[in-house]
């Protein structure tokens, strides 16, 4: 089944809203006086009136984004009040999706698009999908939780292989997985619980709960359905919509013809160029052929990590100077950062009255850092959502590398979830041989997925804020924490005050004491 998307909200002018629930409003209340002494004529009168009072306030075709940013367009060159230019739109919606047209594509103000705004329910698209959808950086998304939600047996058969020989040892692997997480599910849920939970909480119980899924999603594929929300901008759909068209994968670019369709009467003027050229995917394969195969041969078997591996490709040496020294620039006194860069007195006065919900200042986007992380498939579903970072990912490796969470270790079904791991690897390994494309519906989600990131000392800060949580994941924790740990004895001050939430007010008071 391909993927399902429906349009579930968009932006629209607010008065014709209110227009429009006036009306309603008085036809509810004429409607309650039906057999309270009116006459039928009188009735039959009223409504007349307001259906006559309707066509004239309202225009039916104006319910759509496009009058917003048609009226916003027009800012910039029309002396008249924004409130009447977007009236103006309202009545005149043809006139106002030919200047979306003209402004947007033919003087290539492209911003313009930015104030439509669409929502999209989308639902029967696979965890793998999921990845490239979600790596795109100026969406919002809120998806199905597999930490929080037991999974039921939906998945995703890719259509590359769907109706093929390959077909039938797809669906007995992707079973087999379904029955490990089921039954190490159980198994984990007796392993938290205590033997009395008489005095335990109803929200006690559930987190109880909620920790044996957090590690036996583990075994879920990436072949598993999900659902979402979606938001995005029509500007940055018609960017989403390019990416999806050439996707090697079949599911990929059916979900980019269908988000298109659930726009694509509502939005003409908005999302027109849906397609692209050759750059930038056959150029990438050309990039890879000129780079070589890889120089370190990968292991004969899959090895088995308990945990994310992470180290340093880059720091700034100098980020706390440059620091110091945007704040000299904004304060007005260019020549000042430099005397004040080791001054703790300085350093205090940054931090001082921060609370655990207050951004850093824009000063220490200044200071940069890149690490390699080696993380679950779990783990990287939670990490990609930081997507304002720079993130660099590789493709699966079938033969690298897997996550075993250490309660799974500690139940002592370890070697049940490696051997249900190696054989998902193994039908993936020989799938890879029969097509391309379909073998990573099989990877699960212990598989290693390797990232490159760039980020600023103030991405960090809110990175470890969320992650370093003691609500937090586990393993997505120790990423957190082992960024923080491999950076502070190089950024003693940026990073002072940077860590969990759970634990601000005491780094705070024991900073300032």
């Amino acid at each position: 089944m391909p993927p399902i998307v429906r349009l579930a909200g968009y932006n629209v002018d607010a008065e014709l809203l209110s227009d429009t629930l006036d009306i309603l409003r008085r036809l509810d209340d004429l409607s309650k006086s039906v057999g309270s002494g009116s006459s039928a004529s009188d009735l039959r009168a009223a409504i007349e009136g307001l259906g006559e009072e309707l066509r004239n306030r309202i225009d039916f075709d104006s319910f759509t984004p496009e009058t917003v940013s048609a009226a916003y367009a027009r800012i910039s060159r029309d002396p008249s009040h924004v409130t009447e230019l977007r009236r103006s739109a309202r009545f005149a919606v043809a006139r106002a999706r030919k200047s979306n047209e003209n402004i947007i594509f033919g003087l290539g103000h492209a911003s313009v698009a930015e104030h439509a705004v669409f929502n999209f329910d989308i639902s029967h698209l696979s965890r793998l999908s999921t990845e490239e959808l979600q790596y795109h950086r100026l969406q919002s998304f809120t998806e199905k939780s597999q930490r929080y939600i037991t999974i039921g047996e939906e998945y995703v058969v890719p259509s590359e292989i769907a109706g093929s020989p390959s077909e039938t040892e797809f669906r007995t692997v992707v079973g087999e997985l379904f029955s490990a997480y089921s039954k190490i599910l159980r198994d984990l849920h007796k392993h938290h619980q205590p033997d009395d939970t008489t005095d335990l909480s109803k929200t006690e119980l559930r987190d109880i709960e909620n920790r044996a899924k957090e590690d036996a999603r583990y075994l879920l594929p990436l072949a598993c359905m999900t659902q979402m929300g979606m938001t995005v901008n029509a500007r940055n759909l018609e960017h989403l919509l390019w990416e999806l068209s050439d996707h090697p994968l079949s599911e990929l670019r059916d979900l980019g013809q269908a988000l298109h369709k659930a726009v694509g009467r509502m939005a003409p003027s908005l999302v027109k160029y849906i397609t692209r050229g050759a750059f930038p995917r056959e150029n990438r394969a050309r990039i890879a052929e000129l780079l070589g195969s890889a120089s370190d041969a990968p292991p004969s078997e899959i090895e088995f990590f308990t945990g994310p591996s992470i180290r340093v490709v880059h720091f700034d040496d100098t980020a706390e100077q440059r620091v110091a020294e945007a704040f000299a620039f904004s304060s007005g006194r260019r020549d000042n950062g430099g005397k004040v860069a080791s001054d703790g007195k300085f350093w205090k006065a940054v931090f001082n009255g921060l609370s655990p919900h207050d951004s850093l200042y824009r000063e220490f986007e200044t200071a940069r850092a890149s690490f390699e992380i080696e993380m679950s498939a779990t783990c990287y579903a939670q990490f990609k959502r930081h997507r304002l970072m720079t993130q660099i990912v590789q493709e699966y490796d079938l033969q690298y590398a897997a996550v075993v969470p250490p309660a799974i270790e500690e139940l002592g079904q370890g070697e049940v979830f490696r051997t249900a791991v190696k054989s998902a690897t193994d039908s993936a390994a020989k799938l890879s041989r029969v097509n391309s494309l379909a073998w990573p519906y099989l990877i699960t989600n212990s598989h290693v997925k390797r990232v490159l990131i760039d980020l600023n000392a103030r991405e960090l800060n809110h990175l470890v804020r969320l992650r370093s949580d003691a609500h937090a994941q586990w393993e997505i924790q120790e990423v957190a924490n082992q960024m923080l740990e491999l950076l502070k004895d190089k950024w003693p001050n940026i990073l002072a005050l940077t860590c969990g939430k759970d634990r601000f007010d005491k780094t705070y008071s024991s900073y300032f004491r």
